[in-house]
């Protein structure tokens, strides 16, 4: 990762199970591909396999510093 994209970690916490798990499983925490911090909320076994329901993170769930808001999202997300 690059040091911009380092920026988004507010705590050893957050970066190390961010840099432990390249892909989503459940529960963790990921980069989607248009730099939008997410985490794996849930499951469901369908007959194409397993379907994830994801969330933008705003704050650290460990640390609970801000650290995107809604407007920065919506606008990675419309491109």
């Amino acid at each position: 990762m690059s040091d911009a994209q380092d920026e988004i970690f507010c705590c050893d916490s957050l970066k190390g199970i961010v840099a432990e798990l390249p892909e989503p499983a459940a529960p963790t925490v990921y980069r989607a591909d248009n730099g939008v911090l997410m985490m794996v909320v849930g499951l469901v076994q369908t007959e194409e396999g397993i379907g994830y329901l994801d969330q933008a993170i705003l704050h650290c769930p460990f640390c609970g510093t801000k650290l995107q808001d809604a407007k920065a999202i919506a606008e990675k997300v419309s491109h």
